[in-house]
């Protein structure tokens, strides 16, 4: 995170985005006056006062300390003033020498001179504020002669006393995009102008479950010097230069890699999955090293790299084999899925491939999704062509090509245990999620997965497949035994999670399923199954089995089945088919499709009934 404008709104946005209820905020800011002087060049200085009140315990462990940063060379960050002002009034100054400096985000060596500070709070309790005074000055632009400031204030934090102040020569023309703020008037004087918002949320909002993100709704400031998105790219491809251009070594391994393949798309692919199996993920920073990506060269020496190393390297790959590819800007970080109407580098935080020829989108820093897939954090959002300046949009999974499968077999013990194996397989964007999914357990904590997922004591075996294979499907099994799943002898209902899964319909068809939405969602497209064989143990049967049924609600499809080819056998095929259109959908299509949302739900919900052979009927 860079220094002065928006070094605390990291923290307030990180909070936000985890709100349930107003009631449940951990703080609140008392003020926060930002005064912003703009130069001819595009450099900058800013002073910031900001004083956060603490509301409860967690937001004593959130506050305690502040961390900024700074990057050597082109930013100074001061710390005028901090401390804890108590509820009483008594004001508890941090000595500057107990401030923390540290140096750096990552042990990688060689790419780093990102500076950090750390001010630590004494005594701080709930009722308390923490007040920081500081000045930031932008010694030299990120990109020269170029200015621009986002500042977002998300609805879902009480903000009672906000003012930014900008003040920029007439020489620096800029575009100005402001929205649920008072003031903004410029002033002019002296070849100057100065704008000046105010901004107050008494009263904060209860943010919504899979909402897009504030950025896309929340009333913000957001100035600019760049006339617009083309002209951001032309500013990237002047920075980056000739840093994707292939040196001999580089166009000797191009080579070696497709030797005897003569298809570019399947030359394509080799290349792709090399830079993604081949060269590690980390980010780095080194000076402008946060917009501007290192020579392919080092890139392919060092064997790691940022976002825009990756995509460096395979441009410069692709190049030595006579395919075209584009960097493109994009923002992965967050559910954003509209750009500002003040273009800026800074409306984007990631940085992917496009081949043109084949239309293609390719994300090598992810590692683990397969040539032409994205990972659904990459999907229908707007990004920039940097070889054009064209603004487009990465494609929507379909239920075509992003789907999820288990095959479950599960045999009820006579002691009401139960034993089970699932296969499971998935492919494009959700197979990228079982990837990571995988990837993301511990050795040694599977049995944590399986009692998380099938209740108290259940235990089991993983066979993890191959999770870095970027072949698509991508699959793995897993094989489980759960005690006392059942209640028998006697009569119950099945479990409605009696086979392990990595997914839940009542999730993937509405998330929480709240009984109304004022924003924009995301809703992902996908095709799901299951299909469980039940085998149960003598002295056992079945009373009430539901009856098969099909629901429909606009693009989304819902089909449950129920066989029972034996007397003690029972058969369970369920199928999700959900097509959006887009990544995202409005509250008014979620109030016409709720009710049969909620039809679906229930339908997921009714209950299998057994009971002991032989037991007295009610």
């Amino acid at each position: 995170m860079r220094a002065g404008l928006g070094a605390l709104w990291l923290l307030l946005a990180a909070t936000a985005g985890q709100a349930a209820t107003p009631a449940s905020l951990p703080f609140e800011i008392t003020k926060e006056h930002v005064d912003v002087e703009v130069f001819p060049d595009g450099s900058y200085a800013d002073s910031h006062e900001v004083s956060f009140r603490v509301l409860n315990a967690q937001g004593v462990q959130l506050l305690h300390q502040h961390q900024l940063s700074f990057t050597q060379d082109y930013e100074t960050l001061d710390v005028k003033e901090a401390y804890t002002l108590k509820a009483n009034g008594t004001r508890i100054d941090v000595p500057k020498s107990s401030y923390f400096s540290g140096f750096g985000q990552t042990s990688m060596p060689g790419f780093q001179d990102l500076h950090l500070l750390t001010v630590f709070y004494p005594n701080l309790e709930v009722g308390d504020q923490v007040v920081m005074v500081s000045v930031h000055r932008q010694l030299k632009p990120w990109f020269p002669g170029r200015y621009d400031l986002r500042a977002e204030f998300g609805r879902g934090i009480a903000m009672h006393d906000v003012r930014y102040a900008v003040t920029a020569p007439d020489s620096l023309k800029l575009t100005v995009d402001a929205s649920g703020m008072t003031g903004g008037v410029p002033e002019a004087g002296g070849g100057k102008k100065r704008w000046t918002w105010e901004f107050h949320n008494d009263t904060p909002a209860t943010l919504e479950s899979d909402a897009v993100s504030e950025d896309d709704i929340s009333p913000h400031i957001r100035l600019t010097s760049y006339a617009d998105y083309a002209d951001v790219a032309r500013s990237y491809r002047d920075q980056v230069g000739d840093r994707a251009k292939p040196t001999a070594e580089i166009s000797a391994l191009a080579d070696d890699l497709t030797k005897g393949v003569t298809d570019k798309r399947a030359q394509a692919k080799i290349l792709y999955e090399w830079v993604s199996s081949h060269i590690g993920y980390v980010e780095i920073v080194l000076g402008n090293g946060g917009f501007v990506p290192h020579p392919a060269s080092a890139v392919l020496a060092n064997r790691f790299g940022d976002c825009k190393d990756h995509v460096a390297l395979l441009e410069a790959l692709l190049t030595a084999k006579g395919i075209d590819s584009s960097a493109v800007l994009i923002r992965v970080a967050s559910p954003t899925y509209k750009l500002p109407d003040a273009a800026s580098p800074h409306n984007f935080d990631h940085v992917i491939t496009y081949i043109p020829a084949f239309n293609l989108y390719l994300d090598s820093t992810a590692q683990i999704a397969p040539f032409g897939v994205l990972p659904y954090t990459d999907t229908g959002k707007p990004v920039v062509l940097v070889s054009t300046g064209a603004v487009a949009r990465t494609p929507v999974p379909t239920s075509l090509n992003s789907s999820v499968r288990a095959t479950a077999k599960v045999e009820i013990n006579p002691d009401g245990s139960a034993d089970g194996s699932t296969k499971i397989s998935g492919s494009g964007a959700y197979g990228v999620l079982l990837r990571a999914f995988m990837q993301a357990i511990p050795a040694g904590k599977e049995n944590d997965l399986f009692r998380n997922g099938l209740g108290p004591g259940a235990e089991g075996t993983l066979d993890r497949g191959d999770s870095h294979s970027l072949s698509d499907p991508t699959s793995y099994s897993a094989t489980y035994h759960v005690p006392n799943a059942i209640v028998f002898p006697g009569t119950g209902s099945l479990p409605a999670h009696l086979s392990f899964k990595p997914f839940y319909f009542t999730e993937l068809i509405g998330g929480s399923l709240p009984a109304t939405r004022s924003s924009d969602y995301v809703c992902a497209s996908v095709d799901a199954e299951e299909d469980t064989k039940l085998t149960l143990p003598a002295g056992m049967k079945l009373i009430a089995v539901p009856d098969s049924q099909a629901v429909d609600a606009d693009q989304i499809h819902l089909r449950i089945d129920y066989d029972r080819p034996a007397p003690r056998a029972l058969n369970m095929h369920l199928s999700l088919k959900i097509d959006h259109p887009q990544e995202t959908c409005t509250p008014d299509y979620y109030a016409r499709v709720h009710g049969a949302l909620t039809k679906m739900s229930n339908a997921l919900r009714q209950e299998i009934i057994y009971k002991s052979v032989g037991e007295n009927a009610r």
